[in-house]
């Protein structure tokens, strides 16, 4: 087989998520790095004379980590994030899409309507470096995925 010639980096990828008003914030600015993973529920069995296993599958999920600079404007990633985290005990709903390897025609685009599960960072003294926190997204039913036409 040849070697590839459409291999892409992550330098231009897009990350949105909708502030409390609905509307969608590119948050690439201020984020450091963006994680998606998917998961397939599957079943397995065993039956009497057989020596490999079944399986069977059924349901999707997703889990979506982002880790960002901490930044003090309202706008970018932190801020955004701080602020749905302490709306109180019963979150809500956010937009999340994102755009590989960019935000033009023939590009990959993913979205889903996702809850914040878990936001973090660590402050060290010792580390001269910007603080990284991390948010961990989860999605509430179907996550879409489309080629951008225009």
């Amino acid at each position: 087989m040849a070697e590839t010639t459409t291999a892409r980096n992550a330098c231009n990828a897009s990350v949105w998520l909708d502030d409390s008003g609905g509307t969608l914030l590119d948050i690439s600015g201020s984020a450091n790095s963006f994680d998606p993973s998917f998961t397939r529920e599957i079943g397995d069995y065993h039956v009497f004379q057989q020596c490999w296993k079944k399986r069977l599958a059924c349901g999707l999920d997703g889990s979506f980590t982002l880790n960002v600079v901490y930044s003090t404007t309202a706008a970018e990633a932190f801020q955004l994030l701080n602020a749905w985290l302490f709306e109180g005990c019963l979150a809500t709903f956010r937009t999340l899409t994102w755009y590989m390897p960019d935000k033009n025609v023939g590009s990959n685009m993913w979205s889903a309507e996702v809850l914040l599960a878990d936001f973090g960072w660590t402050e060290d003294p010792s580390d001269p470096g910007p603080v990284i926190a991390t948010a961990t997204l989860v999605p509430s039913g179907e996550v879409t995925h489309s080629v951008l036409a225009t």
